[in-house]
């Protein structure tokens, strides 16, 4: 089965890695022979490529970054040391630095559901070779959505765990006030499975009644988005959810994360924009180039927007269990269009949001046919997040 998956992978075109592991089948029954097959025996990880994983080349999207890596982030030890291998290195927006997954360097990953449409980004290789089926478990990282939006266009489920709940050692950083490491998995069912297997969390106890909270007047949604999202607030309702909607000027905050991811992005990556800025992405050339121009002021003030929005949903929190919205404001576009500007605005506008505050999210799919739409759901802890995600994922 492994080599089978194995051989698929390295002949899909959908770009979806940057490097395969060509020895996952052989690592698998060598740690059965030696007995240290555990929880996870030849479960196959996908790793975005800014993470480190001994013997394996790491790139950060970017063939200028490229290097060996030494060590293996913890992150992923901790699935190894349950039996699971690494399956490859996967493709992402060059350093990270947006939500598409075109990369100029490597190609554009390609929407499993559509191969001329984005998977979303930047850990759009993870989430389609977990959509294609290819891998059971993707390790990416999110500092504005960037597991949940291409979970949400590829049609999986996409978790940010909460803040500082996953150590960011051997990941190479975009905004270490923002960054988070994600996974992704094809049902809430695998996540808790999976996580669980590693007690990354606890048991999950279904809720009997909960309340939730609509978010509002971030974005102008798609009416595809717009459909999908309303069959899935039918479901909560029907596992028991009663619903209020909560209305939040979003510009403010956009403002502020942008102003955060920019200036610490530039801040990490200012001697490359200096050294190798010709061999950079014209995005991502622009957005560093943004991030070295802004005032000290900008990035102050954001930091005290952050604050208040932080503070803004802890009481939110109390109110609510849950807090729901799409996950993006659209679905999966061309990739010739990416280069719209309202493109990076309308995937960002809801799960930026928990980049800020650093509460946990998830992106499950939501009902529809034709391109996938995620609902987005955020808590105050995992434990709510995750009962609600299960209950609604059972329900469908």
């Amino acid at each position: 089965m492994i080599t089978q998956r194995l051989a698929e992978a390295a002949k899909s075109t959908h770009n979806y890695f940057i490097h395969i592991n060509e020895k996952a089948a052989e690592e698998v029954e060598m740690l059965k022979r030696i007995g240290r097959c555990g929880k996870l025996c030849g479960v196959l990880l996908v790793v975005k490529d800014n993470i480190e994983v001994a013997g394996m080349p790491i790139t950060n999207g970017a063939p200028y970054m490229q290097r060996m890596a030494e060590k293996t982030a913890p992150v992923v030890s901790t699935f190894l040391a349950e039996g699971a291998v690494v399956l490859g290195k996967t493709n992402m927006h060059e350093l990270g630095l947006g939500v598409t997954n075109v990369n100029p360097h490597f190609g554009p990953t390609r929407n499993p559901h559509d191969p001329d449409y984005i998977t979303g980004g930047s850990s759009g290789g993870s989430a389609g070779a977990v959509a294609a089926g290819f891998a059971d478990l993707g390790i990416g990282t999110d500092t504005g959505g960037s597991v949940r939006i291409p979970a949400a266009l590829c049609g999986v489920v996409g978790y940010k765990p909460p803040r500082d709940k996953i150590s960011m050692e051997g990941i190479m950083p975009l905004a270490p006030t923002l960054d988070h490491v994600g996974f992704i998995t094809k049902t809430v069912k695998d996540m808790i499975n999976i996580l669980t297997a590693v007690r990354l969390i606890h048991r999950v106890e279904p809720p009997k009644k909960f309340r939730f909270a609509i978010l509002m007047g971030l974005a102008e949604n798609s009416r595809h988005v717009e459909k999908a999202f309303w069959k899935a607030v039918n479901v909560l309702e029907a596992i028991g959810g009663s619903r209020d909607d909560l209305f939040l000027n979003g510009y403010r905050y956009s403002a502020a994360r942008s102003a955060i991811l920019l200036s610490e992005a530039a801040a990490e990556y200012y001697h490359l924009l200096r050294g190798v800025g010709d061999l950079m992405g014209r995005d991502v050339a622009t957005l560093l180039t943004t991030g070295v121009a802004l005032p000290a002021v900008a990035y102050i003030t954001a930091q005290k927007v952050r604050r208040e929005l932080t503070d803004f949903f802890g009481v939110v929190f109390k109110k609510y269990d849950v807090v729901v919205s799409p996950t993006t404001a659209i679905e999966a576009v061309p990739i010739e269009e990416v280069d719209h500007l309202a493109v990076r605005q309308q995937l960002l506008a809801y799960t930026e949001l928990f980049n800020l505050t650093g509460h946990p999210a998830i992106s499950i799919p939501a009902p529809t046919s034709g391109l996938p739409v995620g609902l987005q759901i955020a808590a105050r802890d995992e434990e709510m997040l995750m009962a609600v995600a299960k209950a609604y994922e059972d329900e469908l």
